[in-house]
């Protein structure tokens, strides 16, 4: 039986997850065989992309480690978050 601080931090942590979930832009997986998975989680990430011609008119891309960096360094520098999703957890780049 948890107790009633228990609940509190467990809803606590479980609504900072969904509002840091709400700001960002991209989701960064690591897949297999060194490549990397970047999903448009936002309408502005999506418009951003559109605006500097990255990618198709997919909501996806497949990239390698390079790749990845490039697009990391370049949305940060116009704002944008995104949240790298790993084997140990989750990070809001």
């Amino acid at each position: 039986m948890s107790s009633e601080p228990e609940k509190h931090v467990a809803q606590s942590s479980a609504r900072i997850s969904a509002s840091v979930h709400q700001r960002v832009d991209f989701e960064l997986h690591r897949l297999e065989g060194g490549k990397w998975l970047l999903r448009v989680i936002s309408q502005q990430g999506l418009y951003w992309m559109k605006s500097m011609n990255v990618g198709s008119s997919e909501d996806e891309l497949d990239l390698n480690l390079i790749a990845a960096n490039d697009f990391l360094r370049s949305v940060r520098c116009h704002g944008l978050k995104t949240e790298y999703i790993g084997p140990l957890g989750r990070c809001l780049l």
